[in-house]
Formats: structure tokens, sequence, C-alpha cells
């Protein structure tokens, strides 16, 4: 019986290795799937300083009085459209009308003075032909009517200045835009200098940005650049640089650049973007981004080795729009899957369809 046992285990360990190796062999063979391939190569790409800023109006303007006064008329209120030469502001003119009133009135007092030291002229220049009266007497009628003449100067420049604030009173816009602030109202006292409303212009918007002391020397003005705006979904407009505020900072050692951008409805005063300034360009190993894959939480790809594609995690850098450069894991050369579904798996085997272009 000791002697049966162990040759019937052998017999049936031998029958399910040969039931096992026929299921194996019966089974078919699961089939290469279609691929497209793609050589990982060496490509110039431009080397890019990224500074962020805001956009600004390059006219915004703070509308003031040069009188003192109360304000009679403000209609406008923030976020108006204005046109150039709308009446922004009317301040009361009561007291300008008197001033004029009091200039046009020393005005005739000078005319009259100088007509009757003219008479007084004429008269004694007949008298002293005469002899009737003194040469001195002469000489001061005429001086009299030097006084007077200067007097009357005196007088209409007066009348001039008083004329001319009254044109003060009344205040219009100085540019087409769009009242952003208003700081008085209607009622209240308006004070020579002090501002009572603030309006930007449109025309020309800039951006601001500040940019290092090590990056100074690359920036020449005229110098095209890309500008990305956060709210309109990355939207790029290209400007270029008016300028380089020539004074830095004490702490931070950065500098203002301005950068001129194009007319553009979508683009408001006060929108946060991102300046990319092209600095020059260097070469990198670069793969399209559809050859990208995640696994694991890591980005990598499928590299072909003969026929079985092989998974490779890899750090990628700079994103450059349909590329991604590959900064280690992949090397000039190699040769990887140019898209990969999600039935691929490290260690499938693959059959090229031909290189993707």
């Amino acid at each position: 019986m000791r002697n049966i046992l162990p040759a019937v285990f052998l017999v049936l360990f031998a029958l399910t290795a040969a039931t096992a190796s026929g299921a194996s062999a019966g089974a078919p063979a699961k089939a290469p799937q279609p691929v497209r391939v793609v050589t990982a190569e060496r490509e110039n790409v431009p080397v890019t300083y990224t500074v962020p800023g805001s956009v600004i109006s390059d006219g915004r303007i703070e509308v003031s009085s040069r009188l003192v006064g109360f304000i009679e008329q403000l209609d406008v209120r923030e976020g108006e459209h204005v046109a150039r030469g709308d009446l922004l502001v009317r301040i009361d003119p009561t007291d300008i009308e008197e001033a004029i009133r009091q200039a046009g009135a020393g005005v005739r007092a000078a005319k009259d003075d100088l007509r009757d030291s003219e008479l007084d002229v004429e008269k004694y220049e007949g008298l002293a032909r005469k002899g009737a009266v003194a040469t001195e007497t002469l000489r001061k009628a005429q001086v009299r009517v030097d006084v007077a003449k200067a007097t009357l100067d005196q007088a209409r420049s007066a009348l001039a200045a008083a004329e001319a604030q009254k044109t003060y009173a009344s205040i219009t816009s100085p540019v087409d835009g769009v009242v952003v602030s208003v700081a008085k109202r209607s009622g209240e006292m308006a004070t020579a200098g002090a501002t009572i409303l603030t309006v930007e212009s449109r025309d020309v918007l800039l951006f601001r940005a500040y940019i290092s002391e090590s990056r100074l020397a690359a920036i020449d003005p005229g110098l095209t650049v890309a500008v990305r705006i956060d709210s309109l979904n990355d939207a790029v407009f290209e400007g270029h640089v008016r300028g380089v505020v020539p004074s830095g900072d004490d702490v931070t050692r950065r500098y203002e650049i301005n950068i001129v951008l194009p007319k553009n409805p979508r683009l408001v005063p006060g929108m946060f973007g991102r300046a990319e300034i092209v600095l020059g360009d260097r070469e990198v190993t670069a793969i399209p981004r559809t050859a990208l894959v995640r696994r694991g939480g890591l980005d990598g790809v499928f590299v072909l080795d003969g026929t079985i594609a092989r998974f490779r995690w890899l750090r990628t850098g700079r994103d450059f729009g349909n590329s991604i450069e590959v900064v280690s894991g992949l090397s000039d050369g190699e040769e990887i899957l140019a898209t990969a579904n999600d039935s691929v798996r490290d260690g499938s085997v693959v059959v090229r369809m031909g290189n993707a272009q």
C-alpha cells in the first residue's frame, strides 16, 4: 500500500501538468498592437524670463479745480464713459461773476480818468503857447495821462483774468475714457488742486512689471514681448517695450518696465498677467505632448525595445505648447510611442505603423 500511493500522486501530477500545458498551447496568442513611433530629438527652444505685472492706463488723469467754490453740478459716476469735451464738473460762478463786474467797473473808471487827463493836456497846451500857464503845469498834466494809461492797462488785465477764471468754473473731460473714481459730490466745496474725480483713457494701455537688475542689460526699447493675461484664459497679447525707468528700488534692486499693449476691447486696466521676455534660445530634448503618459502619479513614456513597449518615468521641464522638454530619463535618438492608449501596458507587444510626423 505504501508503494502504491507515491505512484498515484506522480500520475496525477503528470496528468495535471499535461492538461495545463495543452490548455496554454491551445490559447490564441495576443495580437501585437499597432502604434506610431517618434524619435526623441534635440531642438532649439526660446529662453524666456517671466515677470508678473498689471495692465495700467497711460492716460490716468486726476481732475481738479483751479477755483475755490461749491460744486454746482457733478452728474458723472464711476464706470461711466465720457468723451473729450464732455462736461464733468461745474463750480458755482457767483464769486467769479462779481469779480468780473468789479473789474469791468475798474476799466470804465480808468477810461474816464484817461479821457479827462487827455482833455487837460489839450487845454494846457493851448494856454502854454499863449503863456497863460506855466510849462510845469502842462508837464504834470502829461504825466497824469501816462499814469491813467497804465491804470487802464492794469484794469483791463484784471478784467481778462476775472473772465478767464469763469472758464475754469466748467471742467470738461480732456480725453475719451472712463470715470474710475469720484471723490466729491454736488454741493460739496471744491478747493484748488484737490482731486474731484479720476478719468482713465483707454487709448494707450501699458503692462507694468518689474525686472531684476541682472536682466536689465537684456531689455531694449522696442523689444517684442508676449503678455499673458490670467483672467482672459491665458490669452496672449503681443506688445513692445516702451522703456525701462532708469531708477531701481534700493531694497529689491528691481526696475520698472513698461510694455505698450495692442488696442483690444478685452484689455482693462487692473488685469493681472505675466510678461514673457525672450532672452535667447537653447537646445533641449523634447517630445510630443501626446506621447506623455501618467502612471502612478508620475509622467513617463513608452520606450520601444524592439517590439516591446517599456514604460519609463521622466523628469520634464518647460511646456512649449505641442511639445515638452525632457530633463532626464530619455536619451536623444530613442524611439517612443507617439500616442499610447489605455490598452498599452509595460511589456505590451507592439508593431509600428510608421514614424509620426
